[in-house]
């Protein structure tokens, strides 16, 4: 069965459901250590190696293993990106693009110190460029079915969405005190602020998670769904 008639019109309630049910889990996930938790488990709690980001790095990999599983050979070699990008944000969530090199592949001082050395410079290098490739190809493909999703109020368009609202909530908080220094605001980072970048960083793989198994239904819930479909009528009893 092709992906996209495997997508369409299954569930769709239900997955709206899930994605409720983890708006809810991410507020308790927020509540919890500002409400309740001492200052030393808040810390773990929130830590690097602690256990938000573990969460955050398993929902990755369950967005890969579901599209390994339920994708033909065919379709991962033609949509290799998606893997791809759900690898980079699982490894990037485990901070890989900083502990292998002097300095972060993401920043320019990477590539512009002389204390660097070359093979280090091309390797970061190389990891950018395949990553700008891949989400070139990811946008050229998929952002017209998106934007379809989107105003038909498809499952997996909306959880996807709602993964990118996560991704640019996050971003915007942790950037805020840099860039009202800027402007000449300075402001400390608090407690509160790291909470909710770390938890929102956690509803990335959480709503991407939703849309794999939105776009991917289950084996046996499409047989059930066709057996009913198919389903003779009961003769009438005379």
């Amino acid at each position: 069965m092709a992906w996209s008639e495997r997508k369409t019109g299954y569930g769709k309630g239900h997955y709206f459901n899930q994605m409720g049910l983890a708006l809810l889990v991410l507020v308790f996930l927020i509540a919890l250590p500002l409400a309740f938790l001492p200052e030393d488990i808040r810390k773990f709690y929130l830590s690097e190696g602690g256990p938000i980001e573990v969460f955050s790095a398993a929902g990755y990999l369950i967005v890969v293993a579901t599209l390994v599983r339920e994708m033909s050979y065919r379709e991962l070699l033609k949509r290799w990106y998606l893997v791809a990008i759900a690898i980079a944000m699982c490894l990037r969530e485990l901070d890989f693009h900083a502990h292998f090199t002097t300095h972060n592949i993401t920043k320019t001082t990477l590539y512009i110190s002389p204390d660097v050395p070359l093979l280090e410079k091309l390797i970061g290098a190389t990891v950018v460029i395949a990553l700008g490739v891949a989400f070139y190809f990811l946008i050229k493909d998929g952002l017209r079915s998106f934007v379809h999703g989107l105003r038909h109020g498809e499952a997996t368009a909306i959880a996807i969405a709602a993964a990118i609202g996560c991704a640019v909530l996050s971003k915007v908080i942790d950037g805020a005190p840099s860039n009202l220094t800027f402007l000449g605001i300075h402001l400390a980072r608090i407690d509160t602020s790291t909470v909710f970048e770390e938890i929102l960083e956690l509803g990335i793989p959480i709503y991407l998670a939703i849309a794999a198994f939105a776009a991917f239904p289950t084996q046996d819930g499409l047989t059930r769904r066709a057996a009913g479909q198919v389903a003779p009528k009961p003769r009438p009893v005379t």
